[in-house]
């Protein structure tokens, strides 16, 4: 089982990426154990460029500062459910 971690204040943006992350992994029928890390701390020492972010498997897997559609996440995630 793959581990993602979403890094955001809490805020409605990093809600919304949280829905649309379960919603994309969901589509794409990958299990994954899912953690929400919104301690500034804890976030500062992934080093992303942006929050909202994901980390995947301990590597930044998306950081682009916007909240990304169900669809976008599908098509990044639909590479990662191949590999596992």
């Amino acid at each position: 089982m793959v581990h993602i971690q979403v890094l955001g204040l809490g805020n409605s943006q990093h809600r919304q990426l949280s829905h649309n992350l379960l919603a994309a992994l969901d589509s794409v029928g990958l299990r994954a154990e899912i953690e929400q890390v919104t301690e500034v701390d804890d976030i500062l020492r992934f080093r992303v460029s942006a929050i909202p972010a994901i980390i995947f498997n301990g590597h930044i897997f998306y950081e682009n500062g916007h909240t990304p559609s169900i669809e976008e996440l599908r098509k990044l995630l639909s590479a990662q459910a191949v590999e596992h």
